[in-house]
């Protein structure tokens, strides 16, 4: 299945950034992408001060209902990044997914909040603004079955074993990591969640600016990197060949040594 990296540059303009993302993916489409995945906060510049402002329901707000038709005329998989979802006063951070008929597939508010203080280097206090949320990643019935998480949720293996329980054949994860933390730690991350359930992760990041670190990549079930998009804004289509899959399954069973007599993921609250 050919996915779309789509690696915006966003700006501070809000209506801006969702026409590039519009054409972004029509692009996606043209050259072949059955899924296309957009960044984190991909209609606003990563600035806390920025989140009010651009706030909207979702779905029903201007994201929504442009992810919703460019899903529809294109007929892909759109995993919508993620945008400032306003909801009873409070914000969240939120990915929604559209399916090739345009129809809303689900959202997903990102759970583990981006909390740091690293003296001298980067303090970033993401619960100041933004509300956790309670559910799980969201899955999604393609072709090739995909879980969404956002960002910092890669830091926690116990949210990739999910979707790997769940069954999925990719980890689909708009991201916009830090310049301090994303050299040492962006690539190790998402090959190791990679390596670990055996499947294909798709990290979408914005294009390289003060708020995120680029890199957009597909790391393959055994951890190698198939496609790195750097730092300047663009969209790669690259292929995830369900044989890969099958072959690292089988040759290395994972899935089926695991030891659910010994140790299971109890999952809380829906």
């Amino acid at each position: 299945m050919k996915i779309a990296l789509c690696q915006l540059h966003v700006s501070c303009h809000k209506d801006d950034n969702i026409e590039r993302a519009k054409q972004m993916l029509y692009d996606a489409a043209a050259r072949g992408a059955a899924m296309a995945i957009l960044p984190e906060m991909f209609c606003i510049a990563y600035v806390q001060e920025l989140f009010r402002a651009a706030a909207e329901p979702c779905p029903g707000g201007d994201c929504a209902q442009m992810l919703s038709a460019a899903a529809k005329q294109t007929g892909m998989f759109v995993i919508g990044g993620s945008v400032p979802e306003l909801s009873d006063g409070k914000i969240y951070n939120t990915g929604m997914s559209f399916g090739p008929d345009g129809s809303f597939l689900g959202k997903y508010r990102k759970a583990h909040l981006f909390d740091i203080d690293v003296p001298g280097k980067i303090r970033f206090i993401e619960s100041e603004t933004i509300t956790k949320g309670d559910g799980y990643p969201l899955m999604i019935d393609a072709p090739m079955k995909t879980g969404v998480e956002i960002c910092f949720d890669i830091r926690f293996p116990e949210w990739a074993r999910f979707i790997m329980i769940k069954g999925a054949d990719i980890l689909a994860l708009p991201a916009a990591f830090s310049l301090n933390t994303g050299p040492r730690h962006w690539e190790l991350l998402l090959r190791a969640r990679a390596l670990d359930n055996q499947l294909f992760v798709a990290a979408v990041s914005p294009a390289r600016s003060k708020s995120a670190y680029g890199h957009s990549i597909l790391v393959s079930p055994d951890g190698a990197v198939l496609h790195d998009c750097k730092d300047d804004e663009g969209c790669a289509i690259v292929d995830a060949d369900p044989a890969l899959l099958e072959e690292m399954r089988q040759s290395i069973p994972v899935r089926t040594a695991r030891r659910d007599d010994l140790y299971t993921l109890q999952a809380g609250k829906q």
